[in-house]
């Protein structure tokens, strides 16, 4: 890809260019969300630990790789968001930097906060596509990143009942295989743009076939990855960049 030239061009001559910006734009994992915690009121949050996430875990892989270009990884993750509203806030908050490389991580509140799937699946793969085709208008490289998986039981450690019911939806949605169309959507969108898939989904779903306990890997116990499982995604993402 031209940011991994990029990088490397200015490795060799920091005065070559500017350092690479990559953008990621996504949900709440990409937002560093974690474990879920009670608040005072009654309602509940989510703990964020952005250093553990991909984001930061991509700087400070290609700080290794490229130590002399000083790439900017930038973490433009809202919690609860959905593909519509990465698409509203595109131009503020990934586009007014000017990018080199946008990377676009949604799926997981879209599969889940639709009430018919057909029509959020529909609609969701209207707004991915405006997505890349808006980032590619610019000049910049954009990156499908797909999601991880969501729980595919209730865990017996979720407790509370509004929690246990989200989770239970959560894992309704992966089982039926909601959540694997809406990623299918995605990666058609992607290719028919000639978008790059890091295909960090993909994984989840081997990991699966191999009969690993995947609801096991999120830090929350519905959607939220444990730390360590975020390096997934970052080898997915370094595996396009250094296709």
């Amino acid at each position: 890809m031209k940011t991994t030239e990029k990088m490397a061009l200015r490795c060799r001559d920091a005065r070559a260019c500017r350092p690479s910006v990559i953008a990621c734009l996504g949900d709440s994992v990409t937002h560093g969300c974690f474990e879920l915690v009670d608040l005072p009121d009654g309602r509940f949050d989510t703990t964020y630990r952005p250093h553990e996430g991909y984001a930061a875990r991509l700087q400070r892989r290609l700080n290794t790789l490229f130590p002399a270009a000083a790439p900017c990884v930038m973490d433009a993750g809202i919690s609860g968001d959905s593909a519509a509203g990465g698409l509203r806030r595109l131009e503020r908050d990934v586009l007014s930097l000017n990018p080199d490389l946008v990377i676009v991580n949604f799926g997981l509140n879209d599969a889940v906060s639709c009430e018919d799937v057909k029509a959020g699946l529909a609609a969701y793969a209207a707004d991915m596509a405006a997505i890349f085709d808006r980032v590619l208008e610019t000049g910049a490289e954009c990156m499908l990143l797909t999601p991880n998986y969501m729980c595919t039981y209730v865990p017996a450690f979720v407790t509370r009942g509004d929690l246990r019911a989200i989770a239970a939806q959560c894992a309704r949605r992966q089982n039926e295989g909601s959540l694997t169309r809406f990623v299918d959507a995605a990666r058609a969108a992607a290719r028919a743009r000639g978008v790059p898939v890091a295909d960090a989904y993909a994984r989840w779903q081997a990991l699966e076939r191999c009969g690993v306990d995947t609801t096991s890997l999120l830090a929350n116990g519905i959607n939220h990855p444990t730390s360590e499982m975020h390096d997934v995604f970052v080898n997915a993402i370094l595996g396009q960049l250094f296709e």
